[in-house]
């Protein structure tokens, strides 16, 4: 697997890999800083944002403090970068000190508190606890003419907790890493320096073990082995067969797994014993066009069972056990391509023969070399017949290859003169004297005798009969049973070749249209049959469909192709997108794609062979060979963290928590959406990577969220919310939930303050109501009393009047005065009622309606006798809301004032006008220009105006009167 720019990496060069204890790898290169998780690159560099901003671009070493959970950054001048790892912001920048203007930063190495930084000029040492340098120790005497002498480019860290420090031009020195004092040294001259170049630049360091310790360096590999008080012994050639590896420039080394050895040199990289005798040559791929990514590999870095390599192109990572796939596509010694393979055969000698669309190669075994035989035909099928001769289908007939040379068929087995233009895309072996072909021209199949000489033909005419002459493929059955698969039916024809049957699916009304019929296999007491564009039909020893398989299923891609039965346990399926492995007792896929190692994700029909417990698969871009045995479950899954918290607010902010270790988040109140993003990291396929989630308050049921790494959030109302989420590999393996609590706080109006505070306001306003009712009954029921107690004063004396004048007027003969007392009292009585019902009616309690009440009355009995009435509400008061007891009052009062007027003022004119008062409030005001009185004179006071008097008491009103003889006489009515 490998990643370079096209992929999201920002640079090339790469100097350093190193993981993090949260699984993120940090990647050093001479353009950037990048984090990577397996599917984003995060750079740094000198132009990022503050918190992503580096001194310089040029990474040259990278340290992870486990400690302080930071990540230490040497760039190649400026500042040491201390990085926080969880949250990956820059939060601290070091100084360092330069002894010249060149002097770049090379390499760095940390023991106890201290940080060594081996420099283009020397050695520096940084005292972690306080940040500062201090002073180091420096070689005794550089070398005259030699620049390099004092160049620090590798520095090591033994088991002793003791520095070894490495000079270019000095050679070696054993510092001890608490008092900085030497233990010993190393001469340049001691380490051979067989170019004579009074240099050796070592370039890697590798402890092998508490006494052994591996050298990378430009002249070849070294060791030195030492024991507790530092008596060395140095090895020079160390490397036992592969002599060249102990005199060339080593780039990289390091101790795998604890026995085995990396080492990156003479362009190759290579795996050693931990005595550097045995070792095994890694190559890329031969399916692999593009330049070599492990010509040129600068660090090596163990990771369980992979290994990432730094390499000039990008990087790249690699299983330290060898995988399932080997493709083929590229010859790049001949520039040659498996374009589009079609055919495919393993001769004897393990030589693997290619049929393509446009001609026939020859894969070598022993170098993976590519030899074209034809550039100019169709190959359809190939296939070794008994005597170790090669048949060839191609798109005008058959042919032999015999000593790499193509013949026709017929001029080596002249019984296929008849047949010598047909094409055949199968064939299946009866013991040791036939083969049966199926033909790609639509001819049916062909038997042919090699021992005796003879081809038999077998198609819709014969006896027994196809049920179709379109032949995709053919099987032979446990039971012997011939099966041949056709476009839209299979015909079964017996073991001795006497009678055929016809399988249709035409009746099926649970699977229609199922057709095409490329391949199957017999498994678990079932027959599988590839259906193209369906998927795969699972069949009972009675052939009834059981299922259909499906990519609802698991399987990778509906469009199968091939299918091989594995023990009898599982089954291997080559498709149009993907190969997959289906296990048919526990009914689940695993699936596999160019990623995992494949040629490309496209195989072919009839393209796929199983040899010598091997599968050969072909199709676009060359072909694959799968080790069954090695198609090995990830059961490891990957590592969830919740990596952004974007909350957007309603003024256009956001607030963003870019922290993994974030565990509980406040969202305020004027939120308006918050988006989640997580990563599952698993680097062996991180594309296949999927997620669950559940907010827990909500639903316990987790929900699919498919590979879609972020959910949104909108409208939860205030509360504390549990979210979880996990993910799972490509293999369907969960992780352990990682838990989010994120609390939303609520409105102003949603606090439960707010809420105790509407309760109390809401309660006290039904006490109020309720009391308001209360006083309004209470104001009801005086109205009434009071009504009640004018009907019987005044309409009872009225009636009781009545009633003595009707028995008088009964008795006596002269009784028109009775009569007329009669008629007075009853229309008295009436104008009382009619006052009573208006005070009572629900119609407008306001002063214009009281003065119109008061016109009613006064206008008729004023025009009777020639006295003018005036009468005016001043601006505003029209709509003043009076009470009803207010209403009867003073219409009680006006009246009371107005009959006096007509009775004893002997006026000409009278007067009504409501004006606002002294306080502003309502005033009514009623006079007249009569002959007016004496207010001192207490006779010519009557009960009238104490009735006027006790009537502004119950309404909380005032009454004033001003009268004199002669003046005509004003009563102001006015509220308190």
């Amino acid at each position: 697997m490998k990643y370079g720019q096209s992929d999201g990496l920002s640079s090339y060069n790469i100097r350093q890999i190193i993981k993090d204890q949260n699984g993120f790898l940090w990647i050093a290169s001479q353009d950037c800083l990048t984090r990577f998780d397996g599917k984003l690159f995060m750079s740094y560099t000198k132009q990022s944002s503050l918190q992503r901003q580096i001194s310089d671009p040029d990474v040259r070493k990278i340290i992870e403090d486990t400690a302080h959970k930071q990540l230490w950054v040497l760039p190649n001048s400026g500042q040491l970068n201390i990085i926080d790892i969880a949250s990956g912001d820059v939060v601290k920048n070091v100084p360092i000190p330069q002894n010249a203007n060149d002097d770049w930063n090379i390499t760095m190495a940390h023991c106890r508190n201290y940080l060594w930084i081996g420099s283009f000029h020397g050695l520096k040492i940084l005292d972690t606890k306080k940040w500062q340098f201090i002073v180091a120790p420096q070689i005794k005497s550089p070398i005259k003419g030699i620049t390099s002498s004092s160049e620090v480019n590798c520095i090591g860290r033994d088991n002793y907790n003791n520095v070894w420090v490495c000079y270019t031009g000095y050679g070696i020195v054993i510092y001890n890493g608490s008092s900085f004092k030497k233990i010993t040294e190393i001469a340049l001259k001691d380490l051979r320096d067989h170019l004579g170049s009074r240099n050796i630049r070592i370039n890697d360091f590798t402890l092998v073990n508490n006494n052994e310790i591996l050298f990378a360096t430009d002249q070849g590999m070294r060791k030195i082995s030492f024991d507790g008080s530092y008596s060395l012994t140095i090895d020079n050639s160390p490397v036992k067969y592969l002599k060249i590896l102990n005199d060339c420039p080593i780039d990289a080394s390091k101790t795998i797994g604890g026995d085995k050895i990396m080492i990156a040199g003479n362009g190759h990289l290579y795996r050693f014993d931990v005595a550097l005798g045995n070792y095994v040559v890694y190559d890329e791929s031969i399916g692999e066009a593009d330049s070599k990514w492990i010509n040129y590999v600068q660090s090596i870095y163990p990771d369980g069972d992979r290994i990432w390599l730094s390499c000039q192109q990008g990087i790249a990572m690699m299983k330290t056990i060898a995988g399932p796939f080997s493709k083929y596509y590229y010859d790049e010694k001949t520039g040659n391509k498996l374009e589009h393979l079609r055919s495919i055969c393993v001769l004897p000698g393990r030589d693997i023969l290619c049929g393509l669309t446009t001609g026939l190669v020859l894969v070598n075994h022993s170098d993976n070399s590519f030899t074209t035989l034809d550039k100019a035909h169709f190959y359809n099928h190939v296939f070794i017949d008994n005597s170790d001769l090669t048949i060839l289908s191609r798109d005008e007939g058959l042919y032999v290859l015999k000593k790499k040379a193509i013949k026709s068929i017929e001029s080596v087995y002249p019984e296929f003169e008849k047949y010598k233009t047909y094409t055949v895309n199968s064939q299946i072996f009866l013991g040791d004297s036939a083969v049966i072909m199926g033909t790609e021209s639509d001819d049916g199949i062909l038997i042919w005798n090699y021992k005796r000489h003879n081809v038999r033909k077998i198609d819709t005419a014969s006896a027994p009969a196809l049920a179709s002459n379109t032949v995709n493929n053919i099987y032979r059955d446990k039971a012997g049973n011939l099966w041949v698969l056709s476009d839209r039916v299979i015909t079964i024809i017996d073991k001795n070749f006497s009678k055929s049957q016809s399988l249709n699916f035409a009746s099926e009304r649970k699977y229609p249209r199922l057709d095409l019929f490329f391949d199957m296999c017999e498994s678990s007491n079932s027959y599988w049959i590839s259906s193209y564009g369906n998927g795969i039909i699972q069949m009972d020893n009675t052939r009834k469909i059981k299922k259909l398989i499906k990519e609802t299923n698991g399987l990778c891609n509906e469009g199968v192709y091939n299918i091989f039965n594995l023990g009898d346990t599982s089954l291997l399926i080559t498709s149009n997108n993907g190969l997959s492995f289906y296990n048919t007792k526990q009914q689940s896929f695993v699936n596999y794609f160019k990623q995992d190692g494949l040629q490309s994700n496209s195989f072919e029909e009839v393209t796929a062979i199983a040899h010598q417990n091997q599968i050969y698969a072909g199709g676009i871009d060359g072909f694959t060979v799968i080790d069954p045995s090695k198609l090995v479950v990830n059961k490891r899954p990957p590592v969830p963290y919740y990596e952004n918290i974007d909350v957007k607010l309603n003024e256009g902010q956001n607030i963003i928590n870019a922290s993994l270790d974030v565990k509980k988040i406040t969202i305020p109140s004027n939120w308006l959406q918050a988006s989640i993003s997580f990563i599952g990291i698993n680097f062996d396929d991180p594309k296949r990577v999927t997620y669950k989630y559940r907010i827990k308050e909500i639903d316990t049921n987790w929900i699919n969220n498919s590979n879609r790494d972020v959910i949104s959030i909108i409208g939860l109302p205030p509360n504390t919310y549990t979210i979880e989420v996990k993910a799972a590999n490509e293999n369907g393996y969960w992780s352990y939930p990682k838990t989010l609590i994120i609390k939303i706080e609520p409105k102003w109006y949603q606090t439960w303050w707010f809420k105790i505070a509407m309760v109390i306001l809401g309660v006290t306003m039904v006490s109020a109501f309720y009391q308001y009712r209360i006083n309004q009954i209470k104001i009801q029921q005086q109205i009434r009393r009071d009504i009640a107690n004018d009907l019987h004063d005044d309409l009872g004396s009225s009636l009781n009047s009545i009633k003595i004048f009707t028995h008088l007027a009964i008795e006596k003969k002269q009784n028109a005065a009775y009569l007329d007392e009669i008629e007075s009292l009853v229309t008295n009585t009436t104008v009382g009622l009619r006052d009573m019902l208006w005070v009572l009616e629900d119609s407008r309690d306001d002063i214009s309606e009281l003065m119109e009440r008061i016109q009613r009355f006064t206008i008729p009995i004023a025009q009777a006798n020639q006295i003018n009435f005036k009468h005016q509400i001043e601006p505003g008061l029209s709509s003043q809301i009076i009470s009803k007891t207010e209403k009867r009052n003073l219409l009680l009062i006006a009246k009371e004032a107005i009959n006096n007027c007509f009775k004893y003022a002997e006026c000409k004119t009278i007067r009504i006008i409501v004006k606002p008062g002294s306080n502003n409030k309502i005033s009514l005001s009623i006079s007249d220009d009569g002959k007016g009185f004496s207010i001192a004179d207490e006779s010519e006071k009557g009960y009238g105006l104490s009735n006027m008097i006790y009537r502004t008491k119950q309404i909380n009103y005032t009454i004033q009167f001003d009268s004199s003889p002669g003046n005509g006489t004003s009563i102001t009515v006015e509220k308190m």
